[in-house]
This record gives C-alpha cells, structure tokens and sequence, in this order.
C-alpha cells in the first residue's frame, strides 16, 4: 500500500491512499480529520461565513481545506 504526506502551514500528516482493499470506514475518518487538524473544517460543513470575517480570509480557508482533501495524481 502507498502513502501520502500531506503538508500544511502547521502539520504534518501521512495518509494512505484508499487501494479498495483497505477499511474504507477508516481511511475516510483519516482523511476528514486533516481539515479538523488544519482548523478549515467549518467551509465543507457548509457552516456559514462568521459575519465578522472578510471574504477573503473565509474563502482562503474554504480552498485550504478542499486542497487538503483533494487528490494529487
């Protein structure tokens, strides 16, 4: 099985790609942990913009976050 490191500003995590042979319940718990980790997981839960945040800064975490959870080929 073949891993992946994903790097963020803060951490550090290594996640292995999901073969079809692997626990699928896990991998996926592993991989939506990482937005939790980086603090950006508030854009995929579809929660609103906190009104006093700008634009800007809310739409940097949004693409921060599907980046983190997007597959590099």
């Amino acid at each position: 099985m073949t891993s992946k490191t994903t790097t963020t500003t803060k951490f550090k995590f290594k996640v292995e790609k999901l073969d079809g042979k692997s626990n699928f319940l896990l991998w996926k718990m592993r991989v939506t942990s990482l937005p939790v980790k980086e603090g950006t997981h508030k854009t995929l839960l579809g929660i609103e913009k906190p009104p006093k945040m700008e634009d800007d800064k809310w739409n940097d975490i949004d693409f921060r976050a599907k980046a983190t959870i997007m597959p590099i080929r």
